[in-house]
């Protein structure tokens, strides 16, 4: 009779090292420009005002298409304030 006994092996360990910057480092959401913000408000209200759009229950295909209309203009403001957060405030 052969006895036949299943041991794992054991798993070789894996060792990360994480190293951190001395300073912190200014994150692109740190900016508080006024540029910034005002464009991160026009998008908001862009938004909204496609929510609300949207919500309207007796909605057209005109309602539908203003809606798209403005989420493409909050997407373009976003992106002007992305890049005006990485540039420093300039838009």
């Amino acid at each position: 009779m052969t006895q036949v006994s299943l041991v794992r092996p054991a798993a070789p360990t894996i060792t990360i090292t994480i190293t951190r910057p001395a300073a912190p480092v200014s994150s692109a959401l740190d900016s508080n420009s006024p540029e910034v913000i005002a464009l991160h408000v026009a998008a908001e209200n862009a938004l909204t005002a496609a929510l609300g759009l949207l919500r309207n229950p007796a909605g057209t295909a005109a309602d539908l298409q203003r809606a798209t209309a403005r989420v493409i203009r909050a997407s373009s403001l976003l992106k002007r304030a992305c890049a005006a957060q990485v540039e420093g405030g300039a838009a």
